[in-house]
């Protein structure tokens, strides 16, 4: 059995969502934030905030990224049942079915043996987690691919070097060998800008855990109490359903 998939057999790991999204293995108390949530330490740079300054509002910039946001995950889900050897018919517009024949012409181009998808991980002491999109072999090296159906920024070096030291440490604890190692990490740009030909770019991500950890300690500094304490996920206030007036003061506070 692979060690991956034996670790999590025995670790069940949930998550929470909101501002942060938040990661735990089942019994424990420590929950972790996702690894896109610690990307957000260190901003997506200079083109990214020209780009923003071009939308005219600050709305309009919200509509086109929740717009863009809508669009990768429909793609990713087209990706995923593809992969799984689905065949999936499409009833949507060029800028979704363009990403797709992208996706086609890199699978022809690359003929990559996919292990597994959607691979959420987190480890005990990793002060991070989260969830990525395949592995797979390719020329015989085990491949990490996360699906991207926008432009490439250098925070994606970051978060693939996040999930690959999620992946290997739990490999190294689960005593895999370097054959169960990841070798290389890739982005798979998809987009609908070509015109006589899909033109997916396969381009190779660096690993970059130094600047990974000053990242990490940035968000937890950014995001922790004056007093030090680290963030945690806030747990919502249980509100009761049933009232009535004219209840005591005791009584009140046992509804909450």
């Amino acid at each position: 059995m692979h060690p991956v998939t034996k670790y999590l057999q025995t670790n069940k790991i949930m998550s929470k969502e909101g501002v942060t999204r938040w990661y735990s293995i089942a019994g424990s108390s420590q929950w972790v934030p996702s690894v896109t949530s610690i990307l957000s330490a260190a901003g997506k740079g200079e083109f990214f905030h020209k780009w923003l300054a071009n939308q005219g509002s600050w709305d309009n910039a919200c509509k086109v990224r929740d717009e863009a946001a809508q669009r990768g995950t429909i793609v990713h889900e087209i990706c995923e049942d593809l992969l799984n050897g689905e065949e999936v018919i499409l009833d949507a517009g060029p800028e979704i079915v363009k990403r797709v024949m992208c996706l086609e012409q890199w699978y022809n181009d690359y003929e990559p043996e996919v292990i597994m998808q959607e691979i959420m991980l987190a480890f005990p002491g990793v002060r991070f987690a989260g969830r990525f999109d395949i592995l797979a072999r390719i020329d015989g090296k085990n491949v990490l691919i996360d699906i991207k159906t926008g432009g490439h920024y250098k925070t994606h070096d970051l978060q693939a070097t996040m999930y690959k030291i999620l992946w290997d440490t739990i490999v190294e604890n689960q005593g895999g060998g370097s054959e169960f190692m990841i070798d290389e990490m890739y982005g798979l740009y998809l987009n609908d800008k070509w015109k006589k030909k899909p033109n997916p770019q396969f381009k190779q991500l660096k690993f970059l855990p130094n600047v990974v950890e000053g990242c990490v300690d940035l968000w937890y500094w950014l995001n922790s109490d004056y007093r030090g304490n680290s963030p945690r996920p806030k747990e919502s206030m249980k509100l009761p359903d049933n009232f009535k007036l004219g209840l005591k003061q005791d009584e009140l506070e046992n509804l909450l």
